[in-house]
């Protein structure tokens, strides 16, 4: 806005005539001129504008935690407060050097704060004079996109017949493959970086697909009567259960392992739970009737209410019949199916994977209806699911094009809440909070690719400390 010459001469002089007329007893002067706040007035076309917390850093006022994106900073009405002030004068830049450009501040006027501002307060003894820049940052990408891209090409070529990927302790992702004569093994605390390793103890012939962690351990069954465990993931032992036949390990609820079980007595299916993946119970209710027994997805997660959950989709029923169903239970005995009233997972193959992510569900696997990568969101708790935003969540054109199912879907989240302080803090913060979605196959071709998405708006780091407080403390 360009200076009005004549209104600020006015507006001085009558400050020095008031001045003099009242005469220095009935004043009371300060040479603090010092910055105390800036705030943004709201107003009808960018109403959210008032949420703009401004502080000083050094000699700037700025604010720390950029305004939305795509928020329109160039005609806003700044209101600043200061220690004392008798007048402040904004300063426009123009061109490479600040000009002559400027405005009297009366909280009246629009500023387009696109540029680095100037700003002088005088305080009330007319002679002591602050100068501070002023910086107004908005986001500059998309927070709800997600930015995908390839970490490993191809991270082996061993044809397997079985993989998958879990983490371990929120430290590292432990990639397993087996292909009937050998069991391999791939770690990476980031991702990018593979190495391979030796494990031992992991029978080489088992489907590896409900390969489970609890409680700092690794679990896995075979043979409907062996469960393997492993604290480290290299290192595996097998305890024999003898009460049951164990069909899948099925989720972790309420600090307890689950498992899908039949009866060695009437051949009927139940849940099994175990508080330290030792010692089971011999059966704990009756599974629903088109509840899967294995080849499905799970995960769990907290409610938008804090309440633990646990989603169950997909996979094959006791008699071999692929099914569509979404479960959803709080406690893991009382189940909802949510497909009796939404047929949007009608299309969902055996072998997918679903991970909970920014208070939101994704699946990833292979659809039947296309034979096409299958990638879908719910927002409502696993009730409703819909495509994502193609603008905001495109997956590489190297996954898409290379249809699959049993691939893995993780998450790297932050380990603890004491390391939000510590020296490697913006570390942490990039390597947490990733989406990985690892290998899978269909028919005989396998595949041992890697990718890997963070949704923008977990970069902002002060705002992801701030979740990192609230949800892992």
């Amino acid at each position: 806005m360009k200076f009005n010459q004549f209104r600020l001469i006015f507006f001085l002089s009558s400050i020095i005539l008031l001045s003099s007329c009242l005469g220095s007893s009935d004043v009371t002067t300060s040479t603090d001129a010092s910055f105390a706040s800036l705030v943004f007035k709201a107003n009808d076309s960018i109403p959210y504008l008032s949420t703009a917390d401004f502080t000083l850093v050094g000699n700037t006022i700025v604010n720390v935690d950029s305004l939305p994106f795509a928020t329109r900073i160039d005609s806003v009405y700044p209101t600043f407060t200061w220690k004392t002030t008798a007048y402040s004068i904004l300063y426009i830049p123009g061109g490479n050097k600040y000009k002559k450009d400027s405005v009297l501040i009366t909280g009246t006027d629009t500023i387009d704060f696109r540029k680095k501002l100037r700003i002088r307060n005088w305080a009330t003894d007319y002679k002591t004079i602050k100068e501070y820049y002023i910086t107004a940052n908005v986001h500059q990408v998309d927070p709800e996109s997600y930015v995908w891209k390839t970490t490993s090409a191809n991270l082996n070529s061993i044809n397997a017949t079985s993989q998958k990927t879990v983490v371990l302790n929120d430290t590292a992702m432990f990639y397993y493959l087996n292909d009937g004569a050998s069991s391999y093994l791939y770690t990476s605390t980031n991702g990018t970086n593979w190495k391979q390793a030796t494990v031992t103890g992991l029978p080489v012939s088992t489907p590896l697909t409900d390969m489970i962690e609890f409680n700092g351990k690794l679990y896995l069954t075979q043979d409907g009567t062996n469960i393997y465990s492993s604290a480290d993931g290299f290192n595996w032992t097998k305890k024999t259960v003898t009460d049951f036949t164990f069909k899948s390990l099925a989720y972790v609820l309420n600090n307890k392992l689950w498992a899908v079980v039949q009866s060695n007595t009437d051949n009927s299916y139940h849940f099994s739970i175990s508080g330290d993946g030792n010692v089971w119970n011999t059966t704990t209710g009756t599974i629903p009737d088109n509840f899967p027994v294995s080849g499905f997805a799970s995960t769990a997660y907290s409610s938008s209410t804090g309440t633990p959950k646990v989603l169950v989709l997909g996979g094959y029923s006791a008699n071999g019949t692929i099914l569509h169903n979404s479960w959803s239970s709080q406690d893991g005995v009382y189940w909802i199916d949510f497909s009796t009233e939404n047929h949007t997972l009608d299309t969902l193959s055996v072998g997918a994977s679903v991970v909970f992510y920014d208070n939101k569900l994704l699946v990833f696997g292979l659809r039947t209806d296309n034979g096409k990568s299958f990638c879908k969101v719910s927002k409502d708790e696993g009730l409703s699911w819909m495509l994502p935003d193609v603008h905001r969540n495109i997956l590489p054109s190297a996954y898409l094009s290379n249809p699959r199912s049993y691939q893995s879907a993780v998450v790297l989240r932050p380990k603890t809440y004491d390391k939000i302080n510590s020296a490697d803090l913006l570390n942490e913060m990039e390597l947490s909070n990733h989406i990985f979605v690892i290998g899978g196959k269909l028919g005989s071709t396998t595949y041992s690719d890697v990718y890997t998405a963070k949704l923008n708006r977990l970069n902002f780091l002060r705002q992801e400390k701030t979740i990192y407080a609230n949800k892992y403390k």
